[in-house]
């Protein structure tokens, strides 16, 4: 949807549809809409409210420094030195601020134009998350809401991961998943195996490559399958928005690409965040 700022009597409809359009939807502003709708939102309105929340988790992670100590770059990275030197920052914050609402994984269903190789692949140059329907760790085979809600709830922090800038991808398929489920192993020998109580990916899951994934919500190994964030109904913007908040690192926030693999597009650059929710005993 585009709206222009004004419209002159004597303004052809050839000379309108070439002015530069202001976007009225963009994907920014369906997130951000979606976000200040929900509860959490709501609850935490202000600064000061998600301070007074991040002080009172970080005197329960002091009483861990083990898992504090892994809430580093440099440690992830050692995990898994060829992934790793993806990794650009790690930090933590409270479970409570992280959002699910179903509108979130609707946008999974967005449509947008296709790079030429996904293009070539899918057949189309135009539609939504090719993975969306196919694979089986994308929606609707990602778990529902309330599934997920409830392992936030019981969660005491969500550590996040956030990739380097890449301009093309890094040519290690489902680098990500592997590093995570490595974190979560990490965490899950210091502490015990209840510990992670749910780890995430950034995008769709690419455990099996270079086997192809067997859609259908069909999986080979079930018990290690990612989810990404966005798949489970989570706001990345505002997860990411609020690291920058509380870390005091605004590099932690992201910018939607708009008018993706198109001459218009606004970055040539992109990064990924993924993480685990941990529950600290």
């Amino acid at each position: 949807m585009v709206y222009l700022d004004y419209y002159p009597e004597n303004i052809s409809r050839r000379t309108m549809m070439s002015v530069q359009p202001r976007i009225a939807y963009d994907v920014q502003v369906i997130h951000d809409c979606i976000v200040r709708d929900t509860d959490i939102y709501r609850t935490f309105d202000t600064t000061s409210k998600k301070l007074s929340l991040y002080r009172e988790k970080e005197k329960l992670l002091n009483r861990h420094p083990e898992i504090k100590k892994m809430i580093s770059a440099r440690f992830v990275r050692s995990l898994d030195p060829k992934r790793g030197k993806f990794v650009e920052k790690v930090g933590w914050l409270p479970a409570e601020l992280v959002i699910t609402d179903q509108r979130i994984r609707e946008m999974c269903r967005n449509m947008f134009t296709y790079n030429k190789s996904l293009s070539e692949k899918a057949g189309i140059s135009f539609g939504p998350c090719p993975g969306f329907g196919k694979m089986s760790a994308c929606p609707p085979y990602s778990p529902l809401l309330e599934e997920m809600g409830a392992k936030l709830n019981q969660a005491d922090i969500f550590i996040a991961i956030q990739s380097i800038y890449f301009v093309e991808p890094p040519g290690l398929p489902g680098w990500q998943d592997i590093l995570v489920h490595k974190f979560k192993k990490a965490i899950e020998k210091q502490e015990d195996k209840d510990t992670v109580l749910a780890a995430f990916g950034a995008g769709p899951c690419q455990l099996c490559h270079p086997k192809p994934c067997l859609g259908g919500g069909e999986c080979r190994a079930p018990e290690k399958r990612l989810f990404a964030l966005e798949s489970c109904g989570i706001p990345v913007g505002q997860l990411c928005s609020d690291l920058a908040f509380l870390t005091g690192d605004p590099d932690w926030r992201i910018k939607f690409i708009r008018y993706y693999a198109t001459p218009r597009q606004s970055s040539k650059q992109w990064k990924v965040t993924f993480g685990v929710a941990v529950k600290l005993k």
